[in-house]
């Protein structure tokens, strides 16, 4: 504020002249009785003093004047401005999984990260008028601890009985279908053959597939690996340690797209539903998550995210009617 005084003073447009004791009338409408406010305003008392203010005939000018001075005012004050319900330091902070490229696709060589979890991002950091910043982290355990400590205001995860408590989450926004890689030359053609007796399934440890298999095989079971990068699912498939190996369509076609002998069954054995997660305290931030994805559902942005995500297996979550 100073430095544009300092600039309009430097243009002669504050200069004394030997009118300098003219009635009140004559002073611009914001100098007049006590209007000009305190504290945020002082800058400006120097145009009030009837020692500086010149002929009637320069209104305009100090019509232009006041109005620069509010401009200034207005911009300095968005520039500061912060959303204490989805960013309250200033910053939309996202985290995800990095391995799940279903949520999103991280470049190794330019850091860029795209996907439908980058653009719901951005999307909710430019309605609240933030910049952002999106983590990539190794494990959904990660995602969740980064949100409950809040160094991440929300993170993209799946709820499953084992993350309850932890965190609150947002309705669902998005399907991601799950499969199972086989050999290629193995008798099995569909997941629903998978729960036999004398059959291993691999899963990844903390994987959301893995939990549901759990709660539901009868005959099969299941051998963990924390090996995300797959290396481990294509040695047990080649040795024959596992007779399949569960994951999202995605991530098992990507991680072994160079790898020969082996191939992905058709169907599915569920959806798994993809959230966001908030701080167990931050109710006023789930509701603002909540009534976004409504609205990105109702106009489309979702389902032009999944379609320009061009992600095996990935649908945008019906709408759920809440039981009464």
């Amino acid at each position: 504020m100073s430095a544009v005084l300092a600039q309009v003073s430097r243009r002669g447009l504050l200069s004394r002249n030997k009118h300098s004791h003219s009635a009140d009338n004559e002073l611009p409408p914001v100098c007049r009785s006590g209007s000009l406010s305190a504290g945020r305003y002082e800058d400006l008392a120097v145009v009030c003093d009837r020692r500086v203010w010149r002929r009637p005939g320069e209104g305009r000018i100090w019509r232009h004047i006041f109005a620069l001075l509010s401009l200034v005012l207005t911009f300095n004050d968005r520039a500061g401005a912060v959303d204490p319900v989805l960013a309250p330091t200033g910053t939309l902070r996202a985290a995800y999984i990095v391995a799940n490229l279903a949520q999103a696709r991280l470049d190794a060589g330019t850091g860029a990260i795209t996907g439908v979890v980058a653009d719901l991002t951005r999307e909710l950091a430019r309605r609240a008028g933030v910049p952002v910043t999106i983590t990539p982290l190794p494990t959904a355990a990660a995602v969740l601890e980064a949100v409950r400590t809040g160094s991440a205001d929300i993170g993209f995860v799946a709820p499953n009985p084992e993350r309850t408590g932890v965190v609150l989450y947002s309705q669902t926004y998005m399907l991601v279908q799950q499969s199972a890689l086989v050999r290629t030359d193995s008798p099995l053609h569909s997941v629903r053959e998978l729960d036999r007796p004398g059959q291993i399934i691999g899963i990844n440890t903390d994987d959301s597939v893995g939990v549901w298999l759990r709660e539901r095989l009868t005959a099969a079971r299941l051998r963990a690996t924390p090996d995300y990068t797959l290396r481990d699912a294509v040695q047990w498939l080649q040795d024959g340690t596992v007779v399949a190996f569960a994951g999202g369509r995605q991530r098992l076609i990507s991680g072994t797209q160079n790898v020969r002998g082996l191939r992905l069954l058709d169907d599915n054995f569920y959806g798994v539903p993809q959230t966001i997660a908030v701080q167990l305290d931050r109710t006023d931030r789930l509701q603002l998550v909540n009534a976004a994805l409504d609205d990105l559902r109702a106009n489309g942005f979702l389902a032009d995210a999944v379609a320009r995500g061009s992600v095996e297996g990935l649908t945008v979550a019906p709408v759920v009617t809440p039981s009464r």
